[in-house]
């Protein structure tokens, strides 16, 4: 498994455009090769974390360009370029 965990910054007056945007792209993120579940978490007024589990560090590093692409989208309601804060292989213990 890996983990990519993101920092998000969006204008809280469009909130509701942002999270609106955000689930108008539910079926590329399905479509995402070894997606197993993305949670949006808003941690603050305009801030939200993503965390995405994939089923391994390659299928991360292979979504790449359709997070980006995502994210671009997004781009009219933030506040701050998103921050990639970890890919993250996890192995759980035996």
């Amino acid at each position: 498994m890996s983990y990519r965990i993101t920092d998000i910054n969006f204008d809280p007056s469009r909130r509701d455009e942002f999270l609106d945007f955000t689930d108008s792209q539910r079926e590329k993120i399905q479509a995402v090769n070894g997606l197993q579940m993305v949670h949006v978490v808003e941690v603050g007024e305009g801030q939200s974390v993503i965390i995405a589990r994939y089923d391994s560090e390659e299928s991360a590093v292979s979504a790449t360009e359709t997070v980006q692409e995502i994210l671009g989208g997004m781009a009219e309601y933030m506040t701050a370029p998103p921050i990639l804060l970890k890919i993250a292989p996890f192995e759980p213990p035996l």
